[in-house]
C-alpha cells in the first residue's frame, strides 16, 4: 500500500469523532428523558398521596363493575351509528345469560342522558335466534321499564312500563346483529341499569346484574388541573384503568398542535432514541379508559413510564402513572402526561449541528490529510526518480530536487546528494586507476627486466636458477596485468580517433564468429543472425573489440563442448548484439556491477589475470555508439546472457 493511501486510510479514524458525539448525543437525550420523567415522578406520587378523603373513599368502595357516563362535548345523533362517540372502543361488554353479547355506551349532553348498546349474535346461533331486550334503569326517582323489538328497525318512540318516563331512540340492523342509540331521561347519583333479553325466564331476570352509572368525579378534578404539568394532562383512574376525573383537554395535545417535522427529522430522532419512544398512530382527545403498560405497573403497586411520540409532529409525550394505595391496598392510580416540542426539536437541532460539525471536520482533516499524503508521495517519489537517473549516468546529469527543503526529506536530498558525488568520484577514481598503474609500473618493471637480464647473463648454480626462473615468470605476469590495464586508457582514446562508417553488422558478425571458431576449436560458437543486412553506423573495429571481450569472457565461464551463442537482431528500432553461454550462472549481488571496472566473475584464478576490465571495455563501447549494455540469466538455468543494443544511426564522437 502507497504512502498516500496508507494516510488515507489512518485518516478514517476522524470517523470516531461523529461517533462519539452520536453517543454524547444520546447521552444528552437519556439525561433530558430522566430529568423530565423523574419531575413528573414525583409530581404524581405526590397528587396519589395527597387525594381528598371523600376521593380516597369512593376509591376505596368503587363498585368492581360499572359503566362510566362520559361527559359529551356535544349530543350524538340518534342514527345507531358510534362515529360521533368518544372513544367507543372502550365499551362495558358482557354476556347475557344463553343470549347475545352486549357492549354497552353512556353519555351524558345538553339533551340529557344517551345511552349506546350494540348486540351480537351468539356464536353458532342464526340472525333469527336474536331476541329483543329490556331496558330497566332503576333510580332514586324510581324504576323504569322499555322493551325494544328488533324487527322494528328505525326511529324508536319508547313508553316506560313501570313507571312514568319516555325515551326516543333509532334502532339499526347490522350484520351479526343489532345496534340501538337512545336518549334516556337524565341519569343521576346511585342510578342502575340492567339489560336482558326479552322473553326470558324470571331466573334469567334474576341472573341479570345491575350495572351502577358512575359519572366523572367533579371534588378530584380541580386537583388533576393543578396537578397537570403544563400543555400535559392528569387522570385518576381506577384499580380497572376507568378514568374517574382528569384535568381537561391540553392545547398541546390536539393533533393541530405542535411543529411539523419532517420524515428526516422523525427518523433522526428514532435512532437517537432508539426502542425508547413509541410511534402513536392516532391520539385521542377524550378517553374513558387508560389501559398502557404504565397504567398496568401502576395499578400492581410500581411506577410506571411510557415515552411516545406522534407520527406527524414534534410533540413528544411522556406519561408517568403512580399506584394510590389506601391501607396498603392500591385502588387506583394517578396517570400525568407530559408533551412538550423541545425534546425533539432540541435532539434534531444538536444532531444536526452535530452531524455538520463532525462531518465536515471528518471530511476536511481526511481532504487535508489526504493532500498531505500525495504531495509527500510526489516528493519522495521526484526524489527517488531523480536518484536513479543519477545512479545510472551520474551525478551531473542532473541536480538533485528538494536539497533547498529545510524539512526531514531536504535533509535526506542533501545526504544523497553527498553520497552520490562520493560513489561518482570513486568510480572516476577506479576508472583512472588502470591508467595510472600502468604508467607507475612501467618503468620498475623495466628496471627489473633488464637485472633480471643481466642476472640471467651471469653463471648461476641450480638452485640460482631456479629462482631466476621463476622472477621471469612473475615479471611476465606483472607485464600482462600492466598490458590489461593500460588497455582500457587506449580504448578510450580509440574512441575518439575511431572512424566511422556504415557496416553490415551481419556480415560482421559472420567474420568474427568463424574467426572465434578457429581460435576456440573446443567450443561449439553458434551464430544467429538475420539473413538480410543489417546496416548501421558504428565504428566497426570497437565492435569487433567489445565482441572479442564478451565470447572471451564466455570462454573462460564454460567448460569444453559447452556452447556459446552469438546474436544479432533489431527489436524496437535499436541493434541488439548478444552472446550466450551455458554452464553458468550470474551471481545475484553483481548483476547491477558486472561492466563496472575492476569488477570480476570469475571464482578461481586461472592462467591469466583478470582485473574485470573486460565487461567494462564493453560498456565503453557501447556508450560510444549511444547505447547500453545489459546481462541477465536466461530462464530455466540455461545460462547467462550479454548484449550490446545501440541505435542505427548514432554517429561517433
Amino acid at each position: 500500500m502507497s504512502l498516500r493511501n496508507r494516510l488515507l486510510a489512518l485518516s478514517l479514524l476522524t470517523l470516531l469523532l461523529p461517533w462519539s458525539g452520536w453517543k454524547l448525543l444520546q447521552e444528552l437525550e437519556l439525561f433530558l428523558r430522566e430529568a423530565q420523567e423523574t419531575a413528573l415522578t414525583h409530581g404524581a406520587r405526590t397528587v396519589a398521596q395527597s387525594l381528598p378523603f371523600e376521593a380516597q373513599g369512593r376509591l376505596l368502595f368503587t363498585p368492581q363493575h360499572y359503566l362510566v357516563l362520559r361527559a359529551l362535548e356535544r349530543s350524538p345523533e340518534l342514527d345507531g351509528s358510534a362515529d360521533d362517540w368518544p372513544d367507543p372502543g372502550q365499551a362495558y361488554r358482557w354476556q347475557a345469560p344463553g343470549g347475545p353479547e352486549y357492549a354497552v355506551l353512556a353519555g351524558r349532553a345538553e339533551r340529557g342522558s344517551f345511552l349506546f348498546v350494540s348486540a351480537g349474535v351468539p356464536p353458532g346461533a342464526g340472525l333469527g335466534a336474536l331476541p329483543g331486550l329490556n331496558l330497566t334503569v332503576r333510580s332514586p326517582r324510581g324504576l323504569q321499564r322499555f322493551a325494544i323489538r328488533p324487527d322494528a328497525p328505525g326511529p324508536l318512540q319508547l313508553r316506560s312500563e313501570g313507571g312514568p318516563g319516555q325515551a326516543e331512540g333509532f334502532l339499526l340492523d347490522v350484520s351479526g346483529g343489532y345496534r340501538l342509540e337512545l336518549v334516556l331521561p337524565a341519569l343521576v347519583r346511585d342510578t342502575e341499569i340492567r339489560i336482558e333479553s326479552s322473553g326470558g325466564t324470571a331466573d334469567a331476570w334474576n341472573a341479570t346484574p345491575w350495572i351502577p352509572v358512575v359519572s366523572r368525579w367533579d371534588d378530584p378534578a380541580g386537583l388533576m388541573r393543578a396537578a397537570a404539568p403544563a400543555g400535559g394532562r392528569a387522570w385518576l383512574v381506577d384499580r380497572n384503568g376507568w378514568v374517574l376525573a382528569d384535568s381537561g383537554t391540553a392545547e398541546a395535545e390536539l393533533p393541530q398542535a405542535g411543529q411539523r417535522t419532517t420524515w428526516l427529522q422523525r427518523l433522526w430522532y428514532r435512532l437517537v432514541a432508539g426502542g425508547r419512544t413509541q410511534v402513536e398512530s392516532a391520539r385521542e382527545v377524550d378517553v374513558s379508559r387508560l389501559n398502557g403498560e404504565a397504567v398496568r405497573l401502576a395499578l400492581e403497586g410500581e411506577v410506571g413510564s411510557r415515552w411516545s411520540q406522534d407520527p406527524d409532529t414534534a410533540v413528544v409525550s411522556n406519561t408517568v402513572a403512580a399506584p394510590v394505595q389506601i391501607q396498603g391496598k392500591t385502588v387506583g392510580a394517578i396517570v400525568l402526561q407530559s408533551t412538550s416540542d423541545g425534546l425533539l426539536l432540541v435532539t434534531n437541532r444538536a444532531l444536526g449541528r452535530l452531524l455538520l460539525t463532525t462531518l465536515v471536520l471528518t471530511f476536511g482533516l481526511a481532504g487535508g490529510l489526504w493532500w498531505f499524503a500525495t504531495r509527500l508521495s510526489q516528493r519522495v517519489r521526484r526524489l527517488s526518480e531523480t536518484v536513479s537517473v543519477a545512479m545510472e549516468h551520474g551525478i551531473g546529469s542532473g541536480v538533485l530536487p528538494l536539497t533547498s527543503d529545510r524539512d526531514e526529506l531536504g535533509e535526506l536530498a542533501r545526504n544523497n546528494e553527498s553520497l552520490l558525488r562520493a560513489v561518482a568520484d570513486y568510480n572516476q577514481y577506479l576508472q583512472t586507476l588502470a591508467g595510472k598503474l600502468s604508467h607507475e609500473l612501467k618503468t620498475p618493471l623495466a628496471i627489473t627486466r633488464s637485472s633480471l637480464e643481466n642476472l640471467s647473463a651471469r653463471p648461476l648454480d641450480e638452485q640460482g636458477r631456479q629462482f631466476l626462473e621463476r622472477a621471469q615468470e612473475g615479471l611476465e605476469r606483472q607485464a600482462a596485468i600492466v598490458r590489461a590495464m593500460s588497455e582500457a586508457s587506449r580504448l578510450e582514446a580509440a574512441i575518439r580517433v575511431a572512424e566511422w562508417e556504415r557496416t553490415d553488422l551481419a556480415e560482421l558478425l559472420r567474420h568474427c564468429a568463424a574467426g572465434y571458431r578457429d581460435v576456440h576449436p573446443d567450443r561449439r560458437i553458434d551464430l544467429v543472425v538475420p539473413d538480410s543486412p543489417q546496416v548501421a553506423w558504428c565504428a566497426p573495429e570497437l565492435l569487433a573489440q567489445a565482441l572479442d571481450k564478451l565470447v572471451d569472457n564466455a570462454v573462460t565461464l564454460t567448460a569444453p563442448r559447452e556452447r556459446i551463442e552469438l546474436r544479432l537482431a533489431r527489436v524496437d528500432g535499436e541493434h541488439r548484439i548478444a552472446v550466450r553461454n551455458t554452464g553458468s550462472r550470474l551471481p545475484r549481488e553483481l548483476q547491477d556491477r558486472l561492466f563496472d571496472s575492476l569488477v570480476s566473475l570469475r571464482e578461481k584464478p586461472g592462467a591469466s589475470p583478470h582485473l574485470g576490465l573486460g565487461l567494462y571495455i564493453v560498456r565503453l563501447v557501447a556508450v560510444a555508439h549511444g547505447g547500453a549494455v545489459a546481462a541477465r540469466n536466461l530462464p530455466g538455468g540455461a545460462g547467462v546472457e550479454f548484449e550490446v543494443y545501440f541505435p542505427p544511426g548514432t554517429p561517433g564522437a
